[in-house]
């Protein structure tokens, strides 16, 4: 069989699945899971299989990039694949309906309205998205967390420069004892001129994580709009922002979603969405200033796009689905917890707060000296684990990590650090 033939044979298996879905998407919720104990080791090792890597390189690194899962990978090679042999209008306009099926699915894990969702490319694009999109006069003040991505801090400074508005840090304590502190220290910042606050749910930076709807209710109360970085946690954390509460969401598929790579996350609040300009305007504005793209996709309106990596969503949402967004929550606390106590144990300083409450998947250990990348060079090259000098020596454990490859993990760190 040649690859042209296989490559057919798939599309057609694979494509009829995706449309078949997309056509009826009551059958979501009850998606069938596997028939695995999921208490059991097996059952994870079946989650392991839909990768591709090899445990000569055991990818520790979720807070950066993760691999996609090996039905993403295939959707999107056979779906460019598929736009190659035939680019025509006629042959595209399947990606119409899988690109709402993506969005869908997204909206549904997420307990809120396909209104309120765009795909934009990645969570950098998203958070500038808001911080160009909401109207601040001179004299504003916005809010940043000092532990935020630099897309969701030196891109307000960029702006504030340009439109003379006013930036405050909050710095929050680098070893917090219990959340109390940590809304404390944000609502205590508060002023009458406080217009906005940008936050990130879990620090790249610390892996501290934030009490996000406690402080958004504080924010809420004095009137302060409220948009959240979750690049750390999409696909992570089990997640109803509906409930949450904020006014705004960014996350990239590439991160903890094990998704297809430049495809992201923007959630506005449906009443927020027409306070909210769009940075680029393309096919589906004017004249005027006019949109027929209803709610949130006004902010996908980015020209061209990759329709593969926009209907392979689709196909990642489904393997959550069948996965559980719960059970990944779960399995991803049980192991970052492991690997903390076996840093710990070696007498290593934590960045990351032990306590669960507090943090989450990243976890950091200070390095000798602030040199991180050596270790982290050592740790790959010697003991194939692939983590990152953010910080000290960084190592974000998710669902397609076993406990063997957090041993394997500490093994090194004892080998490098002590």
């Amino acid at each position: 069989m040649d690859i042209t033939t296989s490559r057919r044979q798939f599309l057609q298996s694979s494509g009829t699945l995706l449309l078949g879905a997309a056509a009826s998407t009551a059958t979501v919720k009850g998606a069938p899971r596997p028939a695995t104990n999921p208490a059991n080791a097996d059952y994870w090792a079946l989650v392991r299989s839909k990768f591709a890597f090899s445990e000569t390189s055991i990818p520790m690194n979720a807070a950066n990039l993760c691999p996609s899962f090996r039905s993403v990978a295939e959707t999107v090679q056979t779906l460019t694949y598929d736009i190659d042999q035939d680019c025509s209008f006629n042959n595209r306009a399947k990606f119409k309906n899988l690109l709402k099926h993506s969005r869908y699915l997204v909206a549904n894990q997420l307990n809120v309205s396909e209104e309120e969702i765009a795909l934009v490319r990645n969570t950098s694009e998203a958070n500038n998205i808001i911080n160009n999109g909401l109207e601040l006069n001179r004299g504003d003040e916005v809010l940043l967390w000092d532990q935020n991505h630099p897309t969701n801090n030196i891109a307000w400074d960029v702006r504030a420069a340009r439109f003379g508005y006013a930036i405050k840090r909050v710095s929050t304590p680098a070893k917090p004892t219990n959340q109390q502190e940590l809304i404390d220290t944000f609502v205590s910042q508060f002023t009458p001129r406080s217009r906005v606050l940008s936050i990130t749910h879990v620090s790249n930076l610390s892996g501290i994580k934030l009490p996000i709807k406690e402080i958004i209710a504080a924010a809420h109360a004095k009137n302060i709009y409220v948009h959240v970085d979750g690049a750390q946690v999409w696909g992570a954390l089990a997640l109803d922002l509906k409930d949450l509460g904020m006014d705004s969401f960014s996350a990239s598929a590439h991160k903890w979603y094990m998704g297809p790579k430049e495809t992201g996350l923007l959630y506005v609040k449906k009443s927020r969405i027409d306070t909210i300009w769009p940075n680029t305007i393309a096919p589906g504005w004017g004249p005027g200033v006019k949109t027929t793209l209803p709610g949130a996709r006004k902010f996908e309106s980015l020209g061209q796009r990759d329709d593969a990596g926009l209907a392979a969503l689709g196909v990642a949402a489904r393997e959550h689905n069948d996965i559980g967004s719960q059970r990944t929550q779960q399995r991803i606390t049980a192991l970052s917890q492991r690997l903390k106590a076996g840093i710990s144990e070696l007498g290593l300083e934590l960045v990351t707060p032990m306590d669960p409450e507090l943090s989450f998947g990243v976890c950091i250990t200070r390095a000798p000296d602030g040199d991180g990348r050596t270790i982290v060079n050592k740790l790959y090259t010697d003991y194939g684990i692939a983590a990152a000098p953010t910080g000290g020596v960084r190592l974000c454990p998710t669902i397609y990590n076993s406990p063997e490859h957090i041993d394997r993990a500490i093994v090194g760190l004892k080998e490098l650090m002590t």
